[in-house]
């Protein structure tokens, strides 16, 4: 932002002669005194009318209450100039604290959010360590799994196997005892005719 110097080099202006009159007409306009400048208007034509003013008082105004005039006004707008430049660096000075306030507020998140980073990169080491040391017993557990089912699995065929040769024998032995049981009726029947048979000749 350029500042102002503090020597300011203002060129040098040349007054035309103003006379005392006009001079104080000027300086109640630029004031707003329009009820003061009525005024004085009416009493200077009356006074110069009745002739009661002087060479001296309608005479020109004197060139250094020009210049100070002059210097007045560029006070007045050096004053203005500094009050804009103030609002303005005011509002720059507000515009740079926020963006220092944002900045240190992004800075904060990004230093925190590196921080857990970091840590979730360590947690991952150890969870992968750790897991790495229990591999060989997971190995280990899932081959012996495997063949567990392996051998209950054979074990349920042979159970079906064996119960299959069970149902056979069963039938096997129910078929005998059924062949044996009807062999002994059949040759129960004519052992008893014989003996009939022999006791009705020695009764004869």
């Amino acid at each position: 932002m350029p500042f102002l110097s503090t020597h300011c080099n203002f060129p040098q202006r040349t007054f035309s002669p103003c006379v005392v009159d006009d001079f104080i007409r000027n300086f109640l306009k630029k004031r707003g005194m329009q009820d003061t400048l009525d005024r004085f208007n009416s009493e200077w034509y009356e006074m110069q009318r009745k002739g009661k003013l002087s060479a001296e008082d309608v005479g020109v105004v004197p060139d250094i209450y020009l210049r100070n005039q002059d210097l007045d006004e560029q006070v007045k707008m050096l004053r203005g100039e500094v009050s804009r430049l103030k609002s303005v660096a005011e509002k720059a000075k507000s515009t740079w604290d926020k963006f220092k306030k944002e900045r240190d507020f992004h800075r904060m998140h990004h230093k925190r959010v590196v921080q857990e980073k970091g840590k979730l990169l360590v947690d991952i080491k150890r969870l992968k360590k750790h897991y790495s040391a229990y591999e060989p017993t997971l190995k280990e557990l899932r081959n012996k799994y495997e063949m567990a089912m392996k051998e209950k699995m054979l074990m349920r065929l042979e159970r079906d196997r064996s119960a299959g040769k069970v149902t056979a024998l069963e039938a096997q032995i129910r078929s005998l005892e059924d062949a044996s049981h009807a062999a002994m009726m059949g040759t129960s029947a004519p052992k008893g005719g014989a003996d009939e048979k022999v006791a009705d000749e020695e009764d004869g």
